[in-house]
């Protein structure tokens, strides 16, 4: 009977402990579960964070390259309205100084090696003989000033002159038609910039006018200078692109 008891007991407290292990381990498996559970969420999250912290970087990129498309854009706005105003004020430069020219003349390949010459002479003959211009009315023509330029090219040095009266001036340069075939040119004296103009669309002219047999004419317009070109006299001149 006391063996009997004792297992008895022995079976009722370990069945108590088994009982008692078995909520422990369920209470464990709970605890795991809400862990799991929470482990889940906690990674959930993280990779939430982690796309936004990804889209929020590449926003910042975007942004970034926005700002500097727009930058680059205000940069290059200022710079083409600053070269704009320079290209208007050296215009206005140009124009006021060929407003200052506008009385002179440039003759070109007229013999210099007579180092006595009398410029005035020498002009005055070359309006009446060369430009046929009445000897009288050639002598009359009243001159401001008339001189050589130095050069720094070959052959004889142009004779600048400047006239009192423009319809003299305009005078001499209807008449230049008249040194067609000789080695002499009278051109209208301008500015630098538009002499470096004429000069280089001359030698355009020159090969318009042997490729394409047209009739070709450079002349000022503004600050600038512009080729034209016609078929024949029964033509209008029309500018060359």
């Amino acid at each position: 009977m006391g063996v009997d008891k004792k297992v008895s007991d022995f079976s009722q407290q370990l069945k108590k402990v088994e009982h008692n292990l078995t909520g422990m381990i369920n209470e464990v498996k709970t605890d795991v579960n809400v862990l799991k559970t929470k482990y889940d969420e906690s990674q959930l999250e993280i990779t939430t964070l982690r796309r936004d912290f990804t889209e929020l970087e590449q926003g910042v990129a975007g942004m970034d390259l926005q700002i500097q498309a727009i930058e680059g854009e205000k940069l290059q706005k200022q710079k083409y309205e600053l070269q704009t105003q320079m290209n208007e004020l050296k215009d206005q430069v140009t124009l006021l100084e060929k407003h200052e020219r506008k009385y002179n003349v440039m003759i070109y390949g007229i013999d210099d090696s007579n180092a006595d010459e009398n410029i005035y002479s020498v002009t005055r003959q070359l309006f009446s003989e060369n430009l046929k211009i009445e000897q009288r009315k050639a002598n009359a023509i009243p001159i401001a000033n008339a001189h050589r330029v130095p050069t720094r090219g070959s052959g004889p040095k142009p004779i600048i002159v400047r006239f009192i009266h423009y319809g003299d001036k305009q005078l001499i340069m209807s008449s230049a038609h008249n040194l067609k075939g000789s080695q002499i040119r009278i051109l209208d004296d301008l500015p630098v910039s538009m002499k470096e103009e004429r000069f280089l669309l001359s030698h355009v002219a020159y090969k318009i006018r042997k490729k394409e047999k047209l009739q070709t004419r450079i002349r000022d317009v503004g600050a600038h200078m512009t080729l034209e070109t016609r078929k024949n006299r029964g033509e209008p001149w029309s500018a060359r692109e």
